[in-house]
């Protein structure tokens, strides 16, 4: 099973959150994926710190280490995209782009979300990591 990072589980994972870490341990996962919008909200967050080479290079040893994947978006995870986006709008659901995007990259990979934002929750398209 795939396990899609959003940003708020990846820097708290970086951070060494117990709760995120079980989670990721778990042995139900199989693969990690950091999508790419996820990244680019980590890398604008080490950019607005006072540590960011630190952060880049821990960032990138962690990725190394644990085999994770950087997952850039394809014509597939924009159609994935436009349907999620068509379908929030229509009910309702204010999401980010980069939820959005999130959100698409997971459907595409048949993958769950391990996310501490509430908003993916409006989307029963997608499936949700449980965090103990």
């Amino acid at each position: 099973m795939i396990l899609v990072f959003d940003t708020t589980a990846l820097s708290k994972l970086l951070g060494r959150d117990s709760r995120i870490v079980q989670t990721v341990g778990q042995q139900i996962y199989d693969h990690y994926v950091i999508p790419l919008a996820t990244d680019a909200e980590i890398r604008f967050g080490f950019a607005n710190g006072s540590k960011e080479t630190q952060n880049i290079k821990n960032y990138e040893l962690f990725k190394s280490e644990f085999a994770i994947e950087v997952f850039s978006p394809n014509q597939d995870t924009s159609i994935i995209y436009a349907e999620l986006a068509a379908w929030a709008k229509q009910h309702g659901v204010s999401l980010s782009n980069n939820d959005l995007w999130i959100a698409a990259t997971s459907n595409q990979l048949g993958g769950r979300i391990i996310t501490l934002d509430g908003d993916f929750k409006n989307l029963p398209q997608i499936s949700l990591a449980d965090i103990d």
